[in-house]
């Protein structure tokens, strides 16, 4: 006789055989017992996990002739036969090669059969999300009132993609993936069943590799079993399959964390050397972050992080290195260069790449002690903030103090200089304010409307809750568009007239006014003002004052040009750029202006 699989040697015979699902077997041994069985049941999960040998258990139950209890005796005819698959009224039907309608209509004439051989006929449907709409429509009725000798059992592993109104015809049962040590003490009672010499850790090396499935496990074993020559041991395990030596991920990571280029380069060409598949490895070290991620957080071992004893020692020297935010950013970066690996056509530049980028880690601080620092003037340089509220310090490499900090003045604050001040700005909606000479003469003679705090200003922004309130809507403005609040801050409010608000530019603003009042950026301003002051206003039609200060005008006077939208792009940057209050802003940010969103785009 040819050699039989482990995988069909060791099918469950009985209900108690089968691994990890309890709360399947359960229910179903009580429905037998008290005669309750359904006439149509639907087994989802994973793949390997006892589906179909669950069907087939309950199949030998329902048409056992000496059934114990709950359990089928295994030894009458119609048992036998189960087991061998070749009772006749237990029909098998692969739903991805019988998946038309004319297979259904077929079953439909064949189902009101009497059973040939016991007292039911059974069908059972694998992969029954395979079936076309047409021949799930044509399955509803029997489905839904099979004649009584029938009973129909669906296996499945995507449940999704069954209609809704097959899913209303069966009782469902969600078979879950099974745990690790589940996994690896069945592999233990096989290989104590088989006379195989094992080592546990390499059982469990295998029963990692199974991703849940005991199928799959009870293979990879039938294949290392075919190897070995007097005992399955870790080293045997890992050149039959493939897999990762665990010695190197640790080397691997324990150079990340010694920020040791060399080694881990060194690391990386000996796994491609040895043949080692590259999207393997990488997975494997994303594996070694996340464990290192656990153990940073939990005091002892965890019983689930499926390591030997010998691997959670080493990995735990590793992880007492960094912190676990510093972890959370390699993992984040890890990733990321996983996806676009992928997609490569040199993987391994890419994995390089990653691994020096990950050698360069540095520790990061939260935001609310990089916010106290600068308030209280010790604020360093900052190179790169991640999104989960952390800030990377600066490795000191290319890590500059600002060209433009000053001096400061003897007995000055520091605290109030670097902190304070800003904040002052922030909450105001101000640019900050210096007097000084040159461009920065219009921060100190003007305010954000163009005029210094003039009674005719007062009178007008009296009617929007006064000056300050005008300027936390600028803010507000600013922070949602910044050119567009900027160009709005070099106006000032000439009247309010009920719902009507009046601006006037200078002439040297005359192409702000013309952006303002572009349809677009008029709605957006106006839909800001409703949200802003809880009612309707609408911006007017707006005058050129000829008289009125520009505060961003240079100090020389040039002769005043009306910019076209289609050619006047070049005066249009050098406005931008010779403007005191963007340069301003520039500064404020450490930024620059870049030639794509000048031109007017807000």
């Amino acid at each position: 006789m040819a050699y039989l699989v482990l995988a069909r040697k060791w099918r469950p015979k009985r209900f108690s055989e089968v691994i990890g699902q309890d709360h399947v077997t359960l229910t179903l041994k009580k429905a037998v017992e008290k005669n309750r069985l359904a006439h149509a049941y639907l087994f989802s999960g994973p793949r390997g996990c006892g589906k179909t040998s669950t069907a087939r258990l309950l199949a030998k139950v329902i048409n056992c002739e000496d059934r114990k209890g709950s359990e089928p005796c295994d030894k009458c005819q119609s048992c036998l036969a189960v087991n061998d698959g070749s009772h006749l009224d237990m029909i098998e039907i692969d739903g991805a090669s019988n998946r038309g309608i004319d297979e259904i209509r077929d079953l439909r004439e064949k189902i009101g059969y009497a059973p040939s051989q016991g007292a039911s006929k059974i069908y059972i449907i694998d992969e029954v999300h395979m079936l076309t709409p047409q021949a799930f429509n044509a399955l509803l009725k029997t489905l839904e009132e099979p004649p009584q000798h029938v009973y129909m059992i669906f296996a499945t592993t995507e449940p999704h993609k069954v209609p809704a109104t097959i899913l209303s015809r069966c009782q469902r049962f969600n078979f879950k993936r099974l745990a690790t040590p589940e996994l690896s003490g069945q592999l233990e009672k096989i290989c104590s069943e088989e006379k195989i010499e094992a080592d546990s850790e390499a059982l469990l090396i295998i029963s990692r590799s199974a991703d849940g499935s005991m199928r799959d496990a009870e293979s990879l074993l039938d294949q290392c079993i075919s190897a070995f020559d007097k005992k399955i041991d870790i080293q045997t395990v890992r050149r039959v399959l493939g897999l990762v030596d665990s010695a190197i991920i640790t080397s691997l990571l324990s150079a990340v964390s010694q920020r040791n280029r060399k080694d881990a380069f060194g690391i990386i060409d000996a796994a491609v050397s040895s043949g080692l598949d590259l999207e393997k490895f990488f997975l494997a070290y994303i594996e070694g972050v996340r464990n290192l991620i656990v153990l940073s957080v939990e005091d002892d071992s965890p019983g689930w992080l499926d390591l030997t004893s010998e691997e959670v020692s080493e990995l735990r020297k590793v992880a007492g290195i960094f912190k676990t935010e510093d972890l959370l950013f390699l993992f984040r970066s890890a990733s990321r260069a996983f996806r676009e690996m992928k997609n490569s056509s040199q993987p391994r530049y890419l994995v390089e790449a990653a691994i020096a980028e990950a050698a360069s880690w540095d520790s990061v601080v939260e935001i609310s002690q990089l916010i106290e620092k600068i308030e209280k003037g010790g604020g360093g340089a900052v190179s790169g903030m991640e999104p989960s509220g952390t800030v990377r310090k600066g490795s000191g490499s290319g890590s500059k103090p600002s060209d433009r900090t000053k001096e400061e003045k003897p007995g000055a604050d520091p605290g109030r200089k670097a902190g304070s001040a800003s904040l002052e700005r922030k909450e105001s909606g101000r640019p900050d304010r210096k007097s000084g000479s040159g461009s920065e003469k219009g921060y100190a003679e003007f305010d954000s409307t163009g005029k210094a705090g003039s009674e005719e200003d007062s009178a007008a922004l009296a009617a929007l809750g006064g000056r300050d309130q005008w300027e936390r809507f600028l803010a507000q403005v600013r922070e949602a568009k910044l050119t567009l609040g900027i160009w709005l801050m070099s106006a000032r409010v000439k009247s309010v007239e009920g719902e009507k608000i009046v601006l006037s530019f200078s002439a040297q603003n005359r192409f702000a006014s013309e952006m303002v009042h572009e349809s677009k950026n008029k709605r957006y301003i106006e839909s800001h003002l409703e949200r802003f002051y809880g009612r309707k206003l609408v911006i007017g039609k707006s005058s050129v004052d000829k008289n009125a200060p520009d505060i961003g005008a240079p100090e020389e006077k040039k002769e005043e040009k009306i910019i076209d939208s289609g050619t006047g792009n070049k005066q249009m940057e050098d406005l931008f750029e010779k403007s005191p209050m963007v340069r301003r802003i520039v500064e404020e940010f450490n930024g620059e202006i870049s030639k794509d969103n000048r031109g007017g785009r807000s």
